[in-house]
């Protein structure tokens, strides 16, 4: 019978998701158009203001970083250990869609588990995408990476993140003090978790 690890080496990739108003894509270290490290970095920096409240690796990201990011993000992939999918708003102008923000899973092939984190950039948001974006990753964790639990940490200040955990079905399990250093102050994060059981 195949172990774990082996099965989940085999079935991980960050293959497209679509849904009805986004569509998911592995990031890729040679992206073109709306995928290219240069219109992922424009977005950012349109909102960098916007993103950098509670992301503590925007204030200093400039394009090379980024691509540093990006790649290794790839790696991780590459070794079943995470992945980052870009999010583009489905739109009828573009086949390609609106760049808008992204959703990253670190992987713990002992627990078989899985840390989510999201962004979306200021002009995406309250439209309800991360929200549709994350029960896309749910259904593909659970159905396809056969992934036991899933979890979310948030800034106790971050209202809208919480928000979306609490739409897609995570349960708040408490609260990590000082958990993040971010603009210079130490700030509490609310974990969240979500079982296989709770949906299937």
């Amino acid at each position: 019978m195949e172990n774990f690890e082996d099965f989940f080496t085999k079935a991980f990739e960050t293959t497209t998701l679509k849904g009805e108003r986004v569509t998911l894509k592995g990031v890729r270290e040679n992206g073109s158009g709306p995928a290219a490290a240069e219109n992922i970095f424009a977005t950012i920096e349109n909102s960098r203001d916007f993103l950098a409240e509670h992301l503590p690796w925007i204030p200093e990201t400039d394009i090379f970083d980024l691509k540093k990011r990006i790649r290794s993000w790839v790696l991780n992939e590459r070794f079943g250990q995470g992945g980052c999918w870009l999010i583009f708003k489905n739109t009828p102008n573009s086949p390609e869609g609106e760049f808008a923000g992204a959703i990253m899973m670190e992987i713990n092939l002992r627990n078989h588990s899985a840390t989510l984190s999201y962004w979306l950039a200021k002009p995406f948001t309250g439209q309800g995408l991360m929200t549709e974006s994350v029960k896309l990753i749910i259904r593909f964790s659970f159905e396809h990476l056969k992934l036991n639990r899933l979890e979310l940490l948030v800034s106790v200040h971050n209202t809208k993140s919480a928000a979306v955990a609490t739409r897609c079905g995570f349960t708040e399990e408490g609260v990590n003090r000082d958990f993040e250093l971010i603009n210079g102050k130490f700030v509490d994060h609310r974990r969240y978790s979500l079982l296989a059981r709770d949906v299937y």
